[in-house]
Order: C-alpha cells, then sequence, then structure tokens
C-alpha cells in the first residue's frame, strides 16, 4: 500500500494537523477559495462540496458585515471595482435582491405573529 500526499487543484498540500495547525479540511480550503476572491473578471464559483459551500459563504458574510463588499451576480463571487459602471449595475442589483429576501423574512415573521397572537402585533 502507498501512501499517497493529499493534493488540492494548484498543488497546495494540504496542511498536517499534528495538533498545532487549527481547523479541518474544510475550513481551510474555504479559505482558500475566499482568499482567491478579487474582481469580476475572476469570480470565484461556490463549490460543488455542501460543507466547504456553507464554510465559504460564512466567511463571506462575515466579511461582508465588517467593511468588505464582496457580491455574486450568478458568475460567481467577487469584489465590485467602485467606478466601474457594469458593477455599479450588478451591486445595486445584488442589493436590491437581498433587500427584497430582508423584507420577505418581516413579512413572513409580522404573519406568524399575527397567526399566534392574533390580531395586529407590532413586535417587529
Amino acid at each position: 500500500m502507498t501512501n499517497k500526499k493529499k493534493s488540492t487543484p494548484g498543488g497546495a498540500q494540504f496542511p498536517q494537523n499534528n495538533g498545532t495547525t487549527p481547523g479541518s479540511k474544510t475550513q481551510w480550503l474555504a479559505e482558500i477559495l475566499f482568499d482567491m476572491i478579487s474582481t469580476a473578471e475572476t469570480p470565484i464559483k461556490r463549490p460543488k462540496n455542501p460543507s466547504i459551500d456553507r464554510a465559504f459563504r460564512g466567511l463571506i458574510e462575515e466579511a461582508n458585515n465588517n467593511g468588505d463588499c464582496i457580491i455574486n451576480d450568478g458568475a460567481g463571487y467577487y469584489r465590485p471595482r467602485k467606478g466601474d459602471g457594469f458593477d455599479g449595475h450588478c451591486y445595486e442589483l445584488y442589493k436590491r435582491k437581498e433587500l427584497k429576501k430582508a423584507r420577505a423574512i418581516i413579512d413572513k415573521f409580522k404573519a406568524m405573529d399575527n397567526a399566534y397572537y392574533g390580531g395586529t402585533n407590532d413586535n417587529i
């Protein structure tokens, strides 16, 4: 039996977890993808592995909550360039889509409150 070294696309070796390397391979791969995010010329597609995808999207959400600007226009994740007309248009579309989701969540909870409490309730 041979010992094959596991590697990633591009040849980067997986870190060996000997007690000194925190995290998992899933998190490590998500961080590699996250570090690759740049402009719209090279959008990064969502990984097919659900665990890596979840970790990847978590990193993006955390970055956006801390002052970054990473969007997905369907082609992949990238940082839109300020002053670029196309990127600005994509950013505005992304923002509208996210606001629509937020409003839908608020409307859902208002309807649920109405069903739970009866009548009109403005807890939200």
